[in-house]
């Protein structure tokens, strides 16, 4: 997120010009500083300066979110997000994980755990965003560190360092630590490619808890341009992109692919020539989605393979994705992306699957709680992923699979997603907790004719089956997707079970 002295200096550039919306509240420039210094000086007095602080955030997106992480910033406290959507057993382990000593919250998430008061209350600092507040006496809220008069305490910043969360698609996220600021390559990113900065507006619908939204956002303050926090509700995020005249835009891929559904159909005269760039990332997308961003929005469609462990890796331009639209990309700068025989962990050749190590500027330091698995190549560190892929003798890297070494995973998908009659699908293996091969997870159009329903599915297991043996299909009312865009594999599992089970 951005310090102080960077809003400070977009305030003198542009004092009245709007830095940060989320649809209720929105702080000029001015504002913000103000807000930021504000809060910052509460902390400071809040806080022991000699202590190892951590804080974690628990709430959605809101202005008040950045005023609060761009105070953090400021003093140098390493903070974390947590998805507030998650459990509350989910989000109790990673509060555990991080012992925090400040915690950001809204107290009017179901989702805080059962035993949230008792057990932080008196053993952490607790900043309430909460809308509507009860001025708890445990709490202090976001108005009286905001609004109130604060002289800052002495302060000694302390050594950069990041914490992170993974997405837990799996499990329960694991924390980790990054002494690298993984900024400098978004701010570069916008920069070198766009020029973007002042007078431009970044629409963020992701949740700044994960690092591809607060650096996203982060990114685009340090540029001087405006950040948007969007609505997760895809017909509003196309009326905000038109009304607003949005000229950039992060939307995860299912997310991204909803909104290309409501700009086509509901909301067709939606003018939408203001934006000039969109980037997605987080899950692969499949060919009908570059095609239908092209049609309606023209080439400005770039996508990345990132880890949150490694930062973004590769980058498909508008040009690659036309060509090659499996494909996840060229390396960034600073970035070498190997695959690896998985028994031997010994470099493959060009055009053969393995699995992907990453030899990364940003990577992360250290797991917090656990072993990190690397690999030393030419001398250089690399962080060993659960995903596989090829490079290609184009020079650009294939993903094929996310835990599924033996099945091109992305390949499959985008086929199945060629047939109109399906919505949304997910191929991977293991889902009933029996090792029956590949399965195929279709969801389907709603209102389709009985001869079309079934048509779809058996195409879809035709497709699956020239890949993977055995091989089946089942369908489902939805896919549930995490808020970084990533499967819910944990979700999804227990739905196809309960599915099952009633059949």
């Amino acid at each position: 997120m951005i310090t102080l002295d960077a809003l400070r200096q977009h305030a003198a550039a542009a004092p009245h010009r709007v830095a940060v919306s989320d649809g209720e509240e929105a702080l000029t420039w001015t504002e913000l500083a103000d807000r930021v210094e504000e809060v910052r000086a509460w902390l400071t007095r809040s806080l022991d300066a000699d202590e190892p602080n951590r804080a974690m955030v628990v709430a959605g997106n809101s202005v008040r979110v950045v005023v609060a992480t761009a105070a953090l910033t400021s003093l140098g406290i390493p903070w974390v997000g947590v998805d507030p959507e998650r459990d509350g057993a989910t989000i109790a382990a990673q509060l555990a994980a991080v012992e925090p000593t400040f915690i950001v919250l809204d107290s009017s998430l179901p989702s805080l755990p059962e035993d949230f008061w008792p057990r932080w209350g008196d053993r952490a600092v607790l900043l309430d965003l909460v809308a509507f507040p009860a001025f708890d006496t445990r709490v202090t809220h976001y108005l009286a560190a905001a609004e109130g008069e604060h002289q800052p305490a002495p302060w000694v910043r302390p050594p950069f360092s990041a914490l992170g969360f993974t997405s837990g698609t799996t499990g329960t996220p694991k924390l980790f630590v990054r002494r690298k600021r993984t900024e400098n390559q978004r701010i570069a990113f916008l920069r070198d490619r766009f020029d973007f900065g002042p007078g431009d507006s970044f629409l963020i619908t992701s949740p700044l808890a994960f690092a591809s939204g607060h650096v996203w956002a982060g990114a685009a303050l340090a540029l001087g341009a405006a950040v948007r926090l969007g609505p997760p509700d895809p017909e509003a995020a196309v009326e905000v992109l038109a009304e607003e005249r949005l000229t950039g835009a992060f939307l995860v891929p299912p997310f991204l692919d909803r909104v290309l559904e409501a700009a086509t159909t509901t909301h067709r005269d939606a003018d939408l020539t203001a934006l000039r760039f969109l980037l997605t990332g987080g899950r692969h997308i499949s060919p009908r989605t570059i095609g239908q961003t092209r049609e309606r929005l023209g080439d400005l469609l770039y996508a990345y393979y990132a880890t949150t462990e490694t930062g973004i890796n590769t980058l498909a331009d508008p040009a690659d994705l036309a060509a090659a639209p499996y494909a996840a990309g060229r390396f960034m700068p600073g970035i070498t992306v190997r695959a690896l025989d998985p028994a031997t962990l010994t470099e493959l050749p060009v055009g053969r699957v393995g699995l992907l190590a990453i030899d990364s500027a940003f990577a992360l330091d250290e797991y917090v709680h656990r072993p990190l698995d690397t690999v030393e190549i030419a001398g250089r560190r690399h962080v060993l992923t659960s995903d596989y892929g090829y490079l290609g003798d184009d020079g650009l890297l294939y993903v094929t699979a996310r835990s599924e070494p033996g099945l091109d995973v992305v390949r499959v998908e985008g086929v199945i997603k060629e047939d109109p009659a399906v919505r949304d699908v997910c191929v991977t293996s293991g889902l009933d907790g029996a090792d029956a091969g590949a399965v195929a997870v279709v969801v389907l159009r709603p209102g389709l004719a009985p001869e079309l329903r079934q048509r779809a599915l058996a195409r879809a297991g035709e497709v699956l089956g020239r890949h993977a043996r055995p091989a089946r299909v089942t369908e489902v009312e939805r896919i549930p997707y995490n808020s970084a865009g990533k499967v819910a594999l944990l979700v999804l599992r227990e739905e196809v079970g309960v599915r099952a089970g009633a059949a």
